[in-house]
């Protein structure tokens, strides 16, 4: 397609050029700054690896496109001109802006360099995912990494309208939610005051659970905790005493330090210090109780920093499932 065969709004914001620019190559302005920078032909010569006659022709078929002098020449050898060393700062800082864009574009292309947007329900604090991130921060650093923390609904709806590349979250893989796979199965602990009684216990069993009065947030992912809750002690044929509260998980631990309740939470959570809540393991019928965390994305996501962040995760997942029970 010639540059007239553009429609008239796009060929008007193309940059237009001079005619001179049509026989000029980027590596006769390499020539030209090897020239410039050793101060003669013979020098600039060796440097490039090439004849000085190749590099007289460059110069001279530059000086003819642009119609100036750029060089004085004598003897000793070359001196830029007042015009020489005005084209030299330019096209010097236009080489490097070419070579910039070139290496950005290969590492790109790679998945060394961009921009990953990554939709959390869950801790960072320790755990699988907190390895996958700080792996991943340490094979590509050059990739930018932005955060987003909602409820399930919203994070989803974010994905499906690619305002993010990835959600993590509980459950098993969903073909309905899209392309996903099975992070980790992460166990379950109870939060309770370090002065409760069952604080002293190495491992709880949910029919230690029967007095219990469990503290729970309405947002995410308390909704989901509640249910968990209600599934376990009905289980048992008890009737299960919750009490949900409009605060985040900071404020359920804090009501749990107080005595208020007690409350189930996964491994990832149990990496930050809450004052007087302890941790304590669950089991269900002698194993370690755990819950499937999955990572989703849309399939026709061509990032190439999604591609390298999942198959760093699937490196992960792998070592992971060979390990089971609270570290």
């Amino acid at each position: 397609m010639a540059m007239n065969d553009f429609p008239t709004p796009i060929r008007d914001l193309l940059p237009s050029l001079p005619d001179q620019c049509k026989h000029i190559s980027v590596q006769d302005l390499r020539v030209f700054l090897a020239v410039s920078q050793a101060g003669g032909i013979r020098k600039a010569s060796y440097g490039l690896g090439i004849g000085q006659s190749a590099v007289t022709r460059r110069i001279q078929r530059l000086e003819d496109g642009l119609g100036v002098s750029l060089f004085e020449r004598s003897q000793a050898g070359v001196r830029l001109t007042g015009a020489g060393w005005d084209f030299s700062e330019r096209a010097r800082a236009l080489v490097n802006d070419l070579r910039i864009a070139i290496c950005s574009a290969r590492v790109a292309g790679e998945g060394r360099n961009g921009h990953l947007r990554l939709g959390v329900l869950a801790s960072l604090s320790q755990g699988p995912m907190r390895e996958l991130v700080t792996s991943f921060v340490g094979r590509y650093p050059q990739i930018e990494l932005t955060f987003s923390r909602a409820d399930r609904g919203e994070l989803m709806t974010q994905l499906n309208h690619r305002t993010l590349d990835l959600v993590f979250a509980s459950g098993t893989p969903n073909l309905a939610d899209g392309d996903s796979m099975l992070f980790t199965e992460e166990p379950v602990f109870l939060a309770v005051a370090k002065f409760h009684t069952l604080a002293k216990k190495a491992s709880l069993q949910w029919s230690d659970l029967f007095d219990a009065n469990f503290v729970v947030s309405i947002d995410e992912p308390g909704p989901e905790v509640s249910d968990h809750i209600l599934r376990r002690v009905s289980d048992l044929g008890r009737q299960a005493r919750i009490q949900h509260h409009g605060l985040d998980r900071e404020g359920i631990m804090s009501l749990v330090g107080l005595g208020f309740g007690v409350s189930p939470m996964c491994e990832h959570w149990c990496g930050v210090n809450y004052p007087d809540v302890t941790f304590v393991p669950m089991k269900v019928e002698g194993e370690w109780e755990c819950l499937p965390f999955s990572l989703r994305w849309r399939g026709d996501n061509d990032n190439p920093a999604l591609r390298r962040f999942l198959s760093l995760a699937r490196e992960i997942a792998k070592v992971g499932a060979r390990s089971s029970g609270p570290s």
